[in-house]
């Protein structure tokens, strides 16, 4: 498999998962509500994730630009998106 659509799926996935721990924190399933703490868990999960796909991708992904739309613009959007659906509906 391509590095680009590992590095890509592992964001995007990730990026579900911090929808979903953000939509508790903003709805008070872990006993209180705080969505501006629900942003900031987004981003260190975001910073983690970078972390674990360079160290799986090593020098193949490399500049900021590729990072950006490999990485950090796929794990904003599923996160911006699934946040919304999962505090509208759930």
């Amino acid at each position: 498999m391509d590095t680009t659509v590992k590095v890509t799926t592992i964001h995007i996935i990730f990026g579900l998962i911090a929808a979903l721990i953000s939509t508790g924190l903003t709805v008070g399933w872990f006993g209180f509500k705080n969505e501006i703490f629900a942003g900031f868990v987004a981003l260190i999960i975001l910073y983690f994730v970078g972390q674990f796909c360079q160290k799986i991708a090593g020098e193949e992904i490399s500049g900021f630009s590729q990072w950006l739309w490999d990485g950090i613009s796929p794990f904003f959007f599923t996160w911006v998106i699934s946040y919304t659906l999962f505090v509208m509906y759930l």
